[in-house]
């Protein structure tokens, strides 16, 4: 095994992360050609309002509203562009966590004269979506990155649909239970702080929907991870892009893309890629000695995996300053819109 930098015998992304123009440039001339580059169309009104909702927004936020822009545009049919991508921006910037929109949401229920059975139910499904796994110590912390990443572990191909539906405290299937219910219950909210609170849980709950998407032959699934870890609550992220098999995810043609919030090493972003069982592994990181614990795992991983099917074929770090600005990481986001950046390549 050696160590070099990618693209050293490797070669690089054929499509790197967009480039924006000049900062000279307008900003409708720069989100028209963000536009153009990615194969969209927009209306010349909406391209507009679009522009005057980025440039009202703090300079913390505007790169990210232009990523953001990119899979409104790619969705046909959307209206209100501007208000949703207000709405996705201030939702992935949101320094509150889901499980604490969601406990604030519940205590407002607790109160609200609703019907039993109305409120029963919601109740029940909140507190189900507040099950976050509770990680004490490393041993626990690589099993459930194991069951979150079930590339990693073993299993993969019967495990990822059911993860994506099923199993995790946010799952598709409970996002999309969960929505309709908060809907009615803001119709009978009582008082403006209770409304507010609905709705800035239903923008989050939205926002996430609108990152699980149809890209021509790519499915893209995205999903937050609800994790306590040494007493505080912290929310990780997947993003699973694949192509459709028999109406369910192909786990030989995909990329799953996991953000971790990490005690010692920090925000730790999994990137792997599979093609025809073999897979690709990239490690973006604000560890230096990350790098070195990657290499020596390497090996291991590789037989592990040779076990259920799969070849290693390499496995990439790149170490980087951790992103400090609250919600979803810019950087993350930029990932799971475009191919992988450079980093360091340990050949398998």
């Amino acid at each position: 095994m050696n160590i070099s930098p990618l693209g050293s015998g490797v070669g690089k992304a054929q499509n790197q992360a967009t480039a924006f123009p000049a900062t000279s440039q307008t900003a409708q001339v720069s989100t028209q050609a963000l536009i153009t580059q990615i194969g969209g169309k927009m209306p010349s009104t909406s391209l507009k309002e679009v522009t005057e909702a980025i440039d009202s927004l703090p300079p913390s936020q505007k790169e990210k509203a232009m990523e953001l822009v990119k899979v409104l545009v790619q969705r046909n049919g959307l209206t209100n562009l501007p208000e949703k991508l207000q709405m996705m921006v201030t939702s992935f910037s949101d320094k509150e966590t889901i499980l604490q929109n969601l406990a604030k949401v519940e205590t407002y229920l607790e109160k609200a004269n609703l019907p039993p059975a109305v409120q029963e139910k919601l109740i029940n499904v909140i507190r189900n979506m507040q099950l976050p796994q509770t990680l004490n110590n490393k041993t626990e912390t690589l099993h459930f990155i194991k069951q979150v990443l079930p590339l990693l572990g073993l299993n993969f191909e019967q495990n990822l649909n059911n993860f994506i539906r099923q199993d995790q405290p946010l799952s598709e299937a409970k996002l999309e239970q969960l929505k309709p219910l908060l809907l009615n219950y803001m119709n009978q909210a009582t008082t403006p702080e209770e409304s507010a609170a609905i709705g800035q849980l239903i923008s989050k709950l939205t926002s996430f929907q609108l990152l699980t998407r149809e890209e021509g032959n790519l499915h893209h699934v995205f999903l937050p991870i609800p994790v306590n870890m040494e007493n505080e609550s912290k929310e990780w992220y997947v993003h699973i892009s694949s192509q459709k098999k028999n109406e369910e995810l192909d786990s030989e043609y995909c990329r799953v893309v996991l953000l971790l919030d990490l005690p010692i090493f920090s925000s730790v972003m999994v990137d792997v890629l599979v093609q025809k069982k073999v897979i690709g592994i990239s490690f973006q990181h604000s560890y230096p000695a990350l790098e070195s614990l990657v290499e020596k795992s390497a090996p291991l991983l590789k037989e592990n995996l040779a076990k259920i099917g799969y070849t290693l074929s390499n496995v990439k770090t790149e170490c980087k300053e951790t992103d400090h600005t609250p919600g979803i990481p810019l950087g993350y986001l930029r990932t799971i819109l475009a191919p992988p950046k450079e980093g360091v390549d340990i050949r398998i």
